[in-house]
């Protein structure tokens, strides 16, 4: 049985219900990044994805219906400082959805530097490794620029978890896939050096420059 029907690009009836229950979800990044995103959010046509990053159906062909169509808005908080040395923040950004009317999948529009599932902005999450690792600043220190928690237990009072949970998470993150021999801390001074490389434009310091390069080099 096919998938879609050549004329219509739809899926069989037989098929759709099937697929509407699972409605599998997916993250696409626009090439917007946060703070222009913030600036004035998107149209729904502005980002709407050229394919499906499920099915590969177009999302418009010529003399046919739109395939990827609009479906809401979907609200989510970002943490982290907007900018190196700036307080953090929890910002609200709100994600465009659509459905995929060829395979019932829904796409999450979020801007560049959004990372799936992520408490944090990637650019924060970099930031806080090149912190950490690079800069050799104490985790709790590191923790206070990036995070707006002003409480924690009392077994995160001298360190912070996430961390070393980022550092062994890097291949997700950022691409970077070299496991390098040494402890979490030394290993993240090697993931800030390589998301500094993706700068569009080097600033010097490898800190400032990982917190730049992070949204251009997400794995995710």
């Amino acid at each position: 049985m096919k998938w879609r029907d050549s004329a219509t690009n739809t899926v069989p009836a037989v098929l759709r219900g099937f697929l509407e229950t699972r409605s599998p979800r997916h993250i696409h990044h626009s090439e917007i990044d946060i703070k222009q995103w913030l600036a004035g959010p998107p149209s729904c046509g502005a980002v709407r994805p050229a394919c499906c990053p499920v099915c590969a159906a177009a999302s418009r062909e010529p003399g046919r219906a739109l395939v990827l169509v609009g479906h809401g808005l979907r609200e989510r908080t970002v943490e982290g400082p907007p900018a190196p040395e700036q307080s953090p923040e929890a910002t609200p950004i709100l994600s465009r959805r659509y459905r995929c009317r060829a395979c019932g999948a829904i796409i999450i529009v979020v801007p560049r530097g959004v990372g799936r599932g992520l408490r944090y902005s990637l650019s924060a999450i970099a930031w806080a490794l090149a912190l950490w690792g690079y800069a050799r600043v104490a985790a709790t220190a590191v923790r206070a620029r990036i995070s707006t928690a002003r409480q924690v237990g009392a077994a995160s009072a001298t360190r912070w978890a996430s961390l070393r949970r980022w550092t062994r998470s890097a291949l997700r993150l950022f691409g970077y896939a070299r496991d390098d021999a040494g402890t979490d801390r030394e290993r993240a001074a090697g993931i800030a050096a390589f998301v500094a490389s993706h700068a569009p434009v080097s600033a010097g310091p490898v800190v400032r420059d990982a917190f730049f390069g992070a949204s251009f080099c997400s794995a995710d």
